[in-house]
């Protein structure tokens, strides 16, 4: 296909529509628009179109919507309610539609029409067709009438395919309909429509696609918010138009229509409410006879004037009358189930608190952005209470044994302790919405989640949900010391626990437990329990104390499971503790602790949880531990023991009290963690938890700054300290921890909470909140142990180091370290050990003998970030000398050597075997055996810049050499670039890689020999022009092409951009390959399967499928079984189209993706070099 790219240069010089041209059309099937591109007209005979087969791919963002408009808005000559200043979009496709030539069947290839206004043919078989995608895309003042059956819509789907993406729609003043579809299966989500002169949503001759999240407001000129036909003159039509919308926000006008149903149209309509039209709802013709069936409505309110007309019969009332959560009255209703394939969102109207519309759309155009269904009354369920500072109030009932959904405009009152469903009975989901707030007004107004319950509590960043005191939101005001003013939040579950009736065994179902303030039962065996989610949610001012054993926390987690969902939580000066966990599975992230009296975080009955990103600011007027923690009280040891992972937590103590204590039996591990401000950081209290030490209880990358780190006589726990190696007891710098393979933490690069420059707790969270982010001290000046001082390197120290490395060395940050000839990590299987390298640290090398290997047995722990590679590279590059864009083989590069399975063995050795070993080129050492899973450590946003040597054709160093390394090895985010030889070379193996870049090298970018069993997931090639061979260069084995274990890779999002004198893939010597969603392109020939013995392999163990290769000859020379293959493979293109994506194997590795290429852009970031 030939495209027709608009650039951000384009978007500021604008791109004039001068009419609309079949011919012009034509010559472009695929129209580009790069993000914030305005497309200008300036006349209603001044519209795009986009053909049958063709597509448009407008794909902007928030920040830089792309635009379609007239020109005077570009000028700022637009009047507010101008509209027709040029004609609109028009969008045709091959999918189904209804209004077909005489004696043609609905559906089929045959059933075409013409559309308005000339606008070109529409409609086929293919409900799947693909014509584009439309996201962060306005529409505005467009529009025209010539006549009644020649008009222009805002935008005019028409038999446009559900492979089409739209989302994040707007269309903006239109003298016409904003929206219409002609048939087709295409759907939408995230749409706008405003000030539309006609109707703001249309659809007819068999529209069957989706629309979810739907914003509509009427200005000064409109008709119907929405008027829908299945098909003029036949009603009953095949296919029918039988859309589903749901989330739909609709603000009409008064004395027109708001819904009006007809000639045969179905439609589900869900979650929605329609207000300030005359009338609501009509439906007429032959639709009324599909009510309950094909048209069908629920969670629905209409607050209109009038709710419905032209119902004679009454058959329309008598439906809304049975109909589920229908208000006909604009009252509050709950959430259904959508039926069509929607994502979560129980809550009534586009938005859950969260105006998506912001930034993006017409300024001013959107009045009610984030707005829920006006307030009318209390949910179902609910009574009314007086206002509070004048807002309604709503009072909820003490026992809930029902859904019941809480929809902002209303406060929400606890009147003693409200309960959600029974234990394990007439259980019920209470929904908070975003931005709703309970209250209560003293210590016995609390709210209980049941066993078998769930709380769905999702509030966002811009609306959290807040549970708080009435003084707090009455007028009546609060203090920094208030505390106390209602009960707390209780959440019940059916989790494991170990405190026990007499009898029963700890994680049973007999193992249950009575919650203190006679708050419910808790604890059974199912570890994955679900009681709801809470997101974003603020608990503020709550907390009882009765007595010691009669207390309620700001949120009690009691018995609570895995399957619950806790993240960005709050709770801020509680009376007892903040948050206590009584046992359960239940982990947590982003939390924050903050003002409360006793301690901030609890636990005890077998917790096993973990939290990532916690906040601890302790009271200054009153406060216990930070972390207070507990197995179980009378049996230590009971089973399951509590046994937490926290990560990334900061506590910013009170000067009079402890950091953390752990007693009674509990376990910790505990990562990437700054305590400071207390007068004593850390307690182990007690012989039992004193044994844990070292076993169930660690710490790694963890920073004490308090007087005293240890409080009292504990010579067990200092001794412990004192043994860790990246633990600091004088408030110092420590290294993070790598939480790969930890539960579901993210690595990160920070110590404590939150990194300074993301402040996570911002926008949601109350209060003035202390990151309790650690200002370490600059490391000391000097090299590690085991390098020896260098000269400067254009102003920054060097270490060198040395040739040997047979103990455990870490590179940090500050110094340059040189290779001074081979320099090698461990001897073969013997003295193993492990290079780390920190991110952002850079090794250099100053001649093609200065290289690095990792030899068989040691391991390479390279773990760079995004914004901080590790980088290996020549020292010309660093020391002020320069660089060129041809300079390669500055030095040699990176060998590894690993114990995974060759095929080139010693003479009468077997493949894969312990006793097939093979010596690397330029005596980089031995490789290969038969551990498959062997590793080798990890290299992750790692670059390596302008190595490589050919001494001859036998001794070439490559970028990267992986030899014989086994799949245990973890490669991600490379780059090798500009190398004098191969960028990377697999020598047989199994190890696996992702997000590889290879640039610039200057023989093959790509080789793999010697039996090579890998796989690879986003590859980008970039031949050079000046020096390179194929992208891709591949052998099994070199004198014997059948040797086992063969040579058999899988690639998949690879795109290779060649040099136009050379081979884009060539596989010989009996390698396989499996190939899937592979571009190719600017190569003289595109693939080159060579010799008998791997052409005896196409479509066995040489397989590819979704390719597209763009060169001027596909297939290099003369290999009839080669293209033989490719003209029947599956969408695989020949001319440099872009065919459907490949469905990927499900093996664990493969991410899915409907990219054909590598998606580069999606990933590349600032580490990447040159590109």
């Amino acid at each position: 296909m030939n495209r027709t790219k608009l650039y951000s240069a384009v978007a500021a010089g604008l791109l004039v529509s001068t009419g609309y041209s079949a011919q012009s059309q034509a010559q472009s099937c695929v129209l580009e628009v790069a993000k914030g591109a305005t497309i200008v007209g300036a006349t209603n005979e001044d519209f795009l179109v986009i053909e049958q087969g063709c597509q448009i791919r407008a794909e902007g963002t928030a920040e830089q919507p792309i635009n379609f408009t007239a020109d005077k808005a570009v000028t700022g000559e637009v009047e507010d309610n101008e509209r027709g200043l040029w004609g609109g979009l028009v969008i045709n496709g091959f999918a189904p539609i209804n209004d077909c030539p005489e004696g043609v069947a609905g559906g089929t290839a045959e059933c075409t029409k013409e559309g308005e206004a000339n606008s070109g043919l529409f409609g086929g078989d293919d409900p799947t067709d693909n014509s584009g995608i439309l996201k962060y895309v306005v529409v505005s003042y467009a529009g025209s009438n010539v006549d009644p059956e020649n008009q222009l819509n805002g935008i005019a789907f028409q038999g446009v395919g559900a492979g089409t993406e739209v989302d994040y729609v707007q269309v903006h003043n239109n003298l016409d309909d904003g929206i219409e579809f002609f048939g087709g299966t295409v759907s939408a989500s995230h749409v706008v429509l405003t000030g539309n002169a006609d109707d703001s949503l249309d659809w007819t001759d068999g529209w069957q696609g989706s629309i979810q999240y739907l914003y509509m407001e009427q200005k000064d000129s409109g008709d119907n918010l929405i008027e829908a036909d299945n098909r003029e003159g036949d009603e009953n039509a095949e296919p029918r138009s039988l859309p589903d919308i749901t989330n739909m926000s609709a603000y009409g006008l008064g004395g027109e229509n708001g819904l009006r149903f007809r000639r045969g149209t179905g439609i589900h309509l869900t979650n929605s409410f329609v207000v300030d039209s005359g009338t609501c709802l009509r439906i007429g013709g032959e639709s009324r006879n599909l009510l309950g069936t094909d048209l069908t409505i629920g969670g629905t309110s209409f607050g209109c004037a009038e709710t419905h007309r032209d119902d004679d019969d009454g058959a329309v009332e008598a439906y809304l009358d049975t109909a589920e959560e229908v208000s006909q009255t604009g009252g509050q209703v709950n959430p259904v189930t959508p039926s069509g394939d929607f994502e979560s969102a129980p809550f009534i109207g586009a938005f859950g608190g969260d105006d998506w519309t912001a930034g993006w759309t017409v300024a001013g155009s959107v009045s009610n952005g984030g707005g829920d269904l006006p307030s009318t009354g209390c949910p179902a369920g609910t009574t009314e209470g007086g206002d509070i500072n004048g807002t309604p109030s709503c009072i909820l009932p003490q026992s809930i044994t029902s859904d019941l959904t809480l929809s902002s405009g209303n406060f929400y009152v606890l009147d003693g302790k409200v309960v959600v469903g029974g234990d394990n009975a007439d259980s019920a989901t209470l929904t908070v919405n975003a931005g709703v707030t309970i209250v209560g007004d003293d210590a016995e107004d609390f709210l209980v989640i049941s066993r078998g319950s769930q709380i769905v509590a999702n509030g966002t960043a811009n609306a959290p949900i807040t549970l708080t005191g009435l003084a707090d939101v009455d007028g009546t005001g609060v203090s920094d010391a208030t505390r106390g003013l209602w009960g707390g939040l209780v959440i019940n579950g059916n989790a494991p626990i170990n405190d026990c009736p007499e009898g029963a065994v700890g994680g049973t179902d007999e193992c249950t437990k009575e919650g203190e303030a006679n708050s419910g039962l808790f604890g059974g065996s199912d570890a994955s329990d679900s009681s709801g989610s809470l997101k974003y949610v603020v608990v503020k001012y709550a907390g009882s104390n009765v007595d010691p054993e009669n207390q309620l926390n700001g949120i009690a987690f009691q018995g609570v499971g895995s399957g619950t969902m806790v993240d960005y939580v709050q709770v801020h000066n509680n009376l007892d503790d903040g948050i206590e966990f009584f046992g359960g599975t239940v982990s947590a992230k982003h939390v924050v602790l903050t003002g409360n009296a006793d301690d901030s975080l609890d636990w005890t009955d077998g917790w096993q949880g973990n939290i990532q990103y916690l906040v601890i600011n302790q009271a200054a007027d009153s406060a216990d531990n930070g972390i207070e923690a507990d197995n179980r009280e009378g049996d230590e040891n009971a089973m399951p023991r509590s046994a937490p992972m926290i990560a990334n937590m900061s506590i910013v103590g009170n000067p009079g009290e402890r950091g953390v204590r752990f007693r009674r039996g509990t376990g910790i591990r505990m990562y990437n963690t700054y305590i400071t401000d207390n007068a004593t950081c850390i307690d182990v209290d007690g012989d039992t938890s004193n044994g844990l030490l070292g076993t169930e209880i660690l710490f790694d990358g963890v920073s004490f700054n308090c007087p005293e780190v240890v409080d009292g006589d504990n010579p067990e726990l200092q001794s412990y300290l004192d043994s860790l190696g990246n633990v600091s007891q004088t408030g110092g710098s420590v290294m993070p921890v790598d939480l790969a393979g930890m539960g579901d933490f993210e690595t990160v690069d920070f110590i404590g909470a939150a990194d300074p420059a993301n402040d996570w707790t911002a926008g949601w969270a109350f209060g003035d909140i202390d990151l309790g982010s650690p200002d370490f001290p600059a490391e000391p000046a000097g090299c590690p142990d085991g390098t020896t001082e260098g000269d400067d390197i254009n102003g920054t120290p060097s270490c060198l180091l040395p040739q040997s490395i047979i103990a455990d060395m870490q590179l940090t940050m500050g110094n340059y370290y040189v290779l001074d000839g081979k320099v090698t990590v461990g001897g073969d299987n013997t003295d193993s050990a492990a290079l780390t390298i920190d991110a952002g640290v850079t090794i250099v090398g100053d001649d093609a003998e200065d290289f690095l290997v990792i030899s068989r047995g040691s391991r390479i722990v390279a773990n760079g970030t995004a914004t901080a590679p590790v980088t290996l590279t020549g020292l010309a590059d660093v020391d002020g000398s320069g660089v060129a864009p041809a300079t390669r083989g500055l030095w040699g590069g990176l060998v590894i050597n690993g114990n995974a399975p060759i095929n080139d063995c010693p003479e009468g050795a077997q493949g894969g075997t312990v006793g097939c070993t093979k010596e690397g080129e330029a005596n980089s050492g031995l490789f290969g055996g038969a551990d498959a899973a062997d590793s080798s450590g990890s290299l992750n946003y790692v670059v390596v810049k302008y190595a490589g040597s050919n001494v001859d054709p036998e001794n070439q160093l490559n970028g990267i050499a992986f030899q014989g390394v086994g799949s245990g090895t973890m490669v991600d985010f490379i780059q090798v670039h500009n190398n004098l030889d191969d960028g990377i070379e697999f020598f047989g193996g199994t190890v696996d890689a992702k997000h590889v870049v290879l640039s610039g090298n200057a023989d093959d970018s790509l080789d793999w020999t010697d039996g090579w069993q890998g796989r690879l997931q986003y590859v980008h090639i970039v031949q050079a022009d000046d020096s390179a061979d194929n992208g891709i260069e591949a052998d099994n084995r070199e004198g014997d092409e059948n040797a086992e274990p063969r040579s058999n890779p899988t690639i998949a999002n690879m795109s290779i951009m060649g040099n136009s004198g050379e081979r884009g893939i060539r596989l010989r010597r009996g390698t396989g390959a499996d190939l899937y969603n592979v571009m190719v392109s600017g190569n003289a020939t595109c693939i080159d399967v060579d010799g008998d013995t791997s052409v005896g392999l196409i479509g066995m163990d040489i397989n590819i499928e979704s390719a597209s290769f763009g060169c001027p000859e596909v297939v290099d020379g003369d290999n009839a079984d080669l293209q033989m293959y490719l003209d029947g493979a599956v969408n695989v293109t020949q001319d440099g189209s872009i065919p459907t994506a490949a469905t990927l194997p499900s093996d664990g590795f493969f991410e899915s993706s409907d990219v054909v290429g590598s998606d580069f852009d999606s990933w590349k970031g600032s580490w990447v070099f040159g590109l």
